[in-house]
């Protein structure tokens, strides 16, 4: 994969350099992070949020024609079919993005997906995407900017890095989504949303010990995320648990799912947690996230209470 691609803006709120010593056209090397080489390494073997879709487009600043994994076409019926996509590209040959020409392919999609009598196997959503405040932007890109202007408003929000990283993981760029994640936990080690999303990264590329250490992670500080409500938390907590254990039984249990009595105190968790125990009792069913729900509960400590 070409090194290019990679806002030079995103590099300078990653490592708070100047934006005159970042190259125009960073490469890998410039994000920095623990596992975004791994990512980057084995890229394939990751899944992607959305389908591969490749169709031409051609930039207006330098006038290149290249094709690009545009993603899901989403087209908001509502509003003149005004059309959005969910891949994270920027021109592969200037590097420059958010400025291109109308693509015929795009409305062919559109038009075909209108009238098909099997739209769903189109590559186009109706419906409009928005970003978690409501935003609504034509390209992945342009959603990146608007959240690095919130973030160079707010460089200390963790909870704003981790919408960035969900953003280029939705845009099938999940090695720039795990320099994002990486730092929202730098920012805030408590950031639960990017641990998950961590584990989750590093259960595709085989690095079981280390996604089961964010998996962790989540079940340790869950009782003082305040940023989902009790439901949401539970749900988010119930799939660190199983993905867990999925990991586990993946690395032929080298590594154990749940965290120790000795990780719960280190961790001054306040759940009344017996580690050893915990299982007793319940069955529990990778295919039915609601069995891991008394677990996450466990966890969540006095949180829990919010779910009555």
């Amino acid at each position: 994969m070409s090194g290019k691609q990679i806002n030079p803006l995103f590099i300078q709120a990653l490592t708070g350099q100047p934006i005159a010593q970042i190259p125009l056209s960073p490469t890998f090397k410039h994000l920095g992070g623990k596992y975004v080489k791994s990512i980057v390494d084995q890229l394939k073997k990751v899944s992607l949020v959305f389908s591969e879709n490749k169709i031409n487009m051609t930039c207006k600043n330098c006038g290149k024609k290249y094709k690009y994994n545009v993603g899901t076409i989403c087209v908001d019926v509502e509003k003149d079919r005004n059309m959005q996509l969910t891949g994270y590209f920027r021109c592969k040959n200037c590097n420059s993005a958010g400025q291109w020409e109308d693509s015929s392919e795009l409305y062919m999609y559109a038009i075909s997906a209108l009238i098909s009598p099997n739209p769903d196997e189109l590559p186009v959503h109706f419906g409009q995407l928005q970003l978690f405040d409501g935003t609504c932007k034509k390209y992945a890109s342009d959603g990146e900017e608007h959240l690095l202007s919130l973030i160079a408003a707010s460089p200390d929000n963790a909870l704003l890095w981790n919408k960035l990283g969900n953003l280029y993981y939705s845009g099938a760029r999940p090695e720039l989504a795990m320099a994002a994640f990486e730092k929202s936990i730098e920012i805030d080690p408590k950031q639960i949303e990017s641990h998950l999303s961590i584990g989750n990264l590093l259960v595709y590329v085989k690095d079981f010990k280390n996604a089961i250490y964010h998996m962790q992670q989540v079940m340790l500080y869950a009782e003082h995320y305040e940023a989902l409500d009790a439901h949401s938390l539970r749900e988010l907590v119930a799939n660190a648990i199983c993905n867990s254990f999925i990991a586990s039984t993946e690395s032929k249990m080298k590594y154990q799912a749940l965290p120790t009595r000795e990780q719960v105190e280190a961790a001054n968790c306040q759940a009344n947690l017996n580690t050893a125990e915990l299982i007793e009792g319940i069955e529990l069913s990778s295919e039915d996230i609601t069995t891991f729900y008394p677990l996450a509960e466990g966890f969540m400590g006095k949180r829990a209470l919010e779910l009555k």
